[in-house]
């Protein structure tokens, strides 16, 4: 049980910890080394630990390439020639000009963007065209930050249900194969539950941007944050009465005996696409919460690569369950682990989804 235990407490906090380190909010920093304005600003990044609170790229610009890449930005802003100089900042779609204006404001106004990239002329000449486009709403370019994503992947990878099929899936082949093939089959099943699930997830997030939703729908995913937390505190005070928030109970003997049927990786495989359908609808809700806010975001790479991290983050505790059967936990010991804290995991998911939620309608109002 210590294992267990063990086993959670670093799927919880290892990968927040690495996470929350590449969730820097990045700015470009323009100056000159014969600058004495630029050095005011230098002595008090350094005084304020601002290179270590955000992620800082300096460009010494008074070289002639530097410069060419300076002034495409303030062409993006449309600056007049004789108005350009050092020291200047760029994030998000924003530009801080002057040693006084980037000591008083650069903290204050890099906090309430989101400059999860470092800006590009381009990028910025697109946000603000976008932004006159919308009455420069001050909450366009919502977007996603990696805490919230880890947290929502969360309540999907503890949902109690994948755990089940889980369990039942690599005992199932440990029995009639052994370790090795039911290892090879739970991380063949966890494979294809990712496929899925990303597939699945890219199809959603294409079909909520082809409405071009407007930016109110920010508030709305919020609110369907609430209320999945609401249905899992539900489920930790009166579990089993109404509804639930894993697999319907009438849906469960058919993916069981699907399970029981696996005896190989490639079948494990299989039945990873198939079961995900049944999954789908106990876990779709935070990944809704995320796909809407991803949909928001013009950057499709960038969305691409974070459907892609939350879908690591969602099987990443059944590659360790996968891993502990091989090397010796016996499926009864986790299944009574599972049905022991079934309450708890659902207090944890609605504790989190509650956050989220708030979280999401704070920053739009």
């Amino acid at each position: 049980m210590k294992k267990i235990s063990l086993v959670i407490f670093a799927l919880l906090f290892v990968p927040m910890l690495v996470l929350a380190q590449a969730d820097k909010k990045k700015a470009i920093y323009f100056y000159s080394e014969t600058c004495a304005h630029c050095e005011q600003v230098n002595g008090y990044f350094q005084e304020q630990d601002i290179y270590g609170k955000y992620d800082i790229q300096k460009i010494e610009a008074s070289g002639p390439y530097n410069l060419d890449y300076l002034n495409k930005f303030f062409d993006a802003f449309g600056v007049p020639a004789e108005k350009r100089g050092f020291p200047v900042v760029f994030f998000s779609d924003k530009m801080i000009f002057g040693d006084k204006p980037i000591i008083d404001s650069f903290v204050k106004e890099i906090d309430q963007t989101d400059a999860s990239e470092f800006p590009t002329p381009e990028k910025i000449s697109l946000l603000l065209e976008s932004n006159s486009g919308k009455g420069a709403d001050k909450h366009s370019g919502a977007s996603v930050s990696i805490p919230v994503l880890f947290w929502a992947a969360l309540v999907d990878a503890i949902n109690p249900c994948a755990f089940a099929v889980l369990i039942l899936l690599v005992a199932t082949v440990i029995s009639s194969k052994g370790r090795k093939e039911g290892l090879l089959s739970g991380l063949m099943f966890s494979l294809s539950v990712f496929i899925s699930y990303f597939l699945m997830g890219l199809g959603i997030y294409k079909a909520i941007g082809a409405f071009n939703l407007p930016q109110i729908f920010s508030i709305v995913i919020g609110g369907i944050a609430i209320l999945i937390g609401l249905a899992n505190l539900k489920d930790f005070f009166w579990y089993g009465k109404g509804f639930v928030m894993e697999v319907p109970f009438g849906w469960r003997p058919k993916m069981q005996s699907i399970i029981k049927k696996v005896t190989s990786p490639l079948g494990a495989m299989g039945a990873g696409f198939v079961v995900s359908l049944f999954l789908l609808p106990c876990t779709s809700g935070p990944y809704i919460v995320i796909l809407g806010l991803l949909a928001q975001r013009e950057d499709l790479a960038r969305s691409v690569s974070l459907l892609a991290l939350y879908n690591l983050i969602f099987i990443l505790p059944m590659v360790v369950i996968t891993i502990g059967m091989y090397f010796g936990i016996r499926a009864k010991r986790l299944e009574s682990w599972r049905q022991r804290n079934i309450r708890l995991l659902h207090l944890v998911a609605g504790a989190i989804m509650l956050f989220i939620g708030v979280y999401l309608i704070h920053n739009w109002l």
